[in-house]
């Protein structure tokens, strides 16, 4: 039973992928056989051909929105209700981050900053996609931990620069601004010793008490079988690196936060337990005056699954709106 609902939702997830029109994919990025899958446009999949390219020359290319996802089930899980809205006006890329599903390395790296290096090998260049030309707006969205990655891709492709220009950067409950003390709460909360046997959970009694914590209303009732194929395809694999994933995650002490030159919007759930919604604003001081917070009401850790209507409002009325140095370059 559980394994047949399971199967039965990552089908449709996928299916809700391709009919946003993307395509799976893969990509050796460096010299350590680092291999990120992902879900990708078609149009970045090949380079343009002639005649598109003269097309090009008349019509601006549409922007880039990379999705990236944070700890638990698939990006398809994650962001299936956010790939259909934002297809009709983006690209998408959706990767899968290191040591989730497929995606693995023999470089021995646990940060998310190594995820962002990792994330920019496979957007830089036109080598791995394409499609995505120096001409292309490149717009950031993470949630969770993958905000975290997105912040460090943000600054990893600026930095890079004579590429895709970075657009927008979106952080989805993502404390970039979290420290040791955050960790113990949060594990004192879960009822765990660590962090990591939360976030990582070993048995269907931690994944339950994630679920509880994640979801501002979570399921009355989930069958333990169910659980146990959840925690088989999504947690086990790959556990040992994940746990080194969260002990690797560069915030805390040592790490400085800085503002970024885009512009930047948090969006929270009200009843987030993993990162409580005060943090928002603690963020948007650090991250300085480019910043615009929302909070989405009655939802927690995943308020772009718990509403996604208001969430996806909320993204795309942002992505959509012409920047600000846009704004004053076309008043000249």
């Amino acid at each position: 039973m559980g394994f047949g609902v399971v199967s039965l939702l990552n089908a449709v997830f996928r299916r809700m992928f391709t009919s946003a029109g993307l395509r799976p994919g893969s990509a050796v990025v460096d010299a350590d056989d680092t291999t990120i899958h992902f879900w990708a446009h078609p149009s970045l999949l090949q380079p343009p051909s002639s005649a598109s390219a003269a097309t090009a020359s008349e019509q601006q290319p549409r922007p880039v929105v990379v999705l990236i996802h944070g700890f638990g089930p698939d990006p398809t899980w994650q962001w299936a209700a956010q790939v259909g809205p934002l297809s009709r006006h983006f690209d998408l890329v959706v990767p899968t981050l290191l040591f989730f599903g497929a995606s693995a390395t023999r470089a021995p790296a646990r940060s998310d900053a190594f995820q962002a290096a990792a994330l920019a090998a496979l957007l830089a260049g036109g080598g791995h996609l394409p499609g995505l030309a120096a001409s292309r707006t490149v717009h950031v969205v993470g949630t969770s931990y993958g905000g975290l990655v997105a912040y460090h891709l943000a600054r990893e492709l600026h930095h890079r620069g004579g590429g895709a220009a970075v657009g927008k950067v979106a952080l989805c409950d993502s404390d970039l601004c979290k420290g040791a003390e955050d960790d113990r709460a949060l594990a004192a909360k879960g009822g765990v010793a660590e962090v990591t046997e939360l976030m990582a959970p070993a048995d269907t009694a931690a994944l339950r008490r994630l679920m509880a914590i994640c979801a501002h209303r979570p399921p009355k009732y989930i069958p333990e079988c169910l659980l146990r194929d959840m925690l088989r395809k999504y947690f086990a694999h790959q556990r040992e690196e994940k746990i080194a994933l969260i002990k690797g995650i560069a915030t805390g002490q040592g790490f400085q936060l800085v503002p970024l030159p885009q512009e930047v919007l948090i969006i929270w759930g009200e009843f987030d337990q993993i990162f409580p919604v005060e943090k928002a604003n603690k963020l948007k001081e650090k991250l300085g005056e480019k910043v615009t917070v929302k909070v989405i009401p009655n939802t927690g850790h995943l308020p772009q699954q718990e509403d996604p209507k208001l969430f996806n409002r909320f993204l795309l009325d942002f992505l959509l709106q012409p920047s600000a140095s846009d704004a004053a370059a076309n008043a000249k």
